[in-house]
């Protein structure tokens, strides 16, 4: 508002100049002039200020979930219909489109999450800031690399970068469910990829499902112990699964949820 005032008043300034410096126009003409550009200095000052009255006119509002515990949920649905509430849902977080794939043949998370969760990725640490992180998509996984000890973030990520051959080679062999070779042909085309590309991480798309229940059974396996981190209305769950006190992965889940609406 400030710099459009300022660009406002040298024009003004500027034509207020030119018109008392003609010779050729009397007093009365040259007050009249001014007058008109008073005039129009102040109607695009107003006009000025109610554009950023209409582009700023908008606002958001938030507030942090809470987990309220154990609640019956089919209660609460059930109570909100019958007094008179608009139940919408399921919810994928903030979007109806299913996202994520129910693993069938996990029955201890079917207890625990019901059996309409959805699995989402896996994280596998290599240390604490070298990782490897999948992503469920219809023809596939996606697996990107990370390494926060880099030196410049911001460049591109090089084979270097990576873990160890052989920790990725057992990762991937062990999430897929494939043999060493074809592991290891997975790594060469890993590499390729990153030496073509100026990402700043190390991606590949693989096009196959993970073996959910293996990488389950293989985190509780390896692990000393876990935490699950409590979900507050959208849905979103981390377990985390440490050995000892180093963090060895973690599994991303989603658990639908429905809106009660007034």
């Amino acid at each position: 508002m400030f710099s459009l005032f300022t660009v406002f008043s040298i024009v003004f300034i500027f034509l207020v100049f030119l018109a008392w410096k003609s010779k050729n126009w009397s007093k009365m003409k040259k007050a009249a002039l001014s007058i008109i550009l008073v005039a129009g200095l102040l109607a695009a000052v107003y006009a000025s200020f109610g554009l950023i009255l209409i582009f700023s006119d908008h606002a958001g509002y938030y507030t942090p979930g809470s987990n309220l515990g154990e609640i019956d949920y089919d209660e609460i649905i059930s109570n909100a219909k019958k007094a008179g509430y608009k139940v919408d849902g399921p919810y994928y977080v903030n979007t109806k489109d299913t996202i994520g794939v129910h693993p069938s043949n996990i029955k201890e998370l079917d207890e625990r999450f019901g059996e309409d969760y959805r699995f989402l990725s896996v994280t596998y640490y290599y240390r604490e800031n070298e990782y490897l992180s999948t992503w469920h998509r219809e023809s596939g996984t996606d697996i990107s690399f990370y390494n926060d000890n880099r030196p410049d973030s911001l460049a591109p990520f090089k084979p270097e970068d990576l873990p160890p051959d052989e920790w990725i080679v057992e990762k991937v062999r062990l999430m897929f469910d494939i043999t060493e070779q074809e592991s290891r042909d997975y790594l060469t085309q890993l590499k390729d990829s990153i030496g073509n590309s100026q990402e700043t991480s190390g991606e590949i798309g693989i096009r196959k499902g993970l073996d959910i229940a293996t990488v389950y059974s293989n985190f509780k396996e390896t692990s000393t112990n876990s935490n699950v981190s409590p979900t507050s209305g959208e849905g979103w769950i981390k377990e985390t699964f440490y050995s000892q006190d180093k963090k060895i992965g973690v599994l991303d889940f989603l658990v639908t949820n429905t809106r009660v609406i007034l």
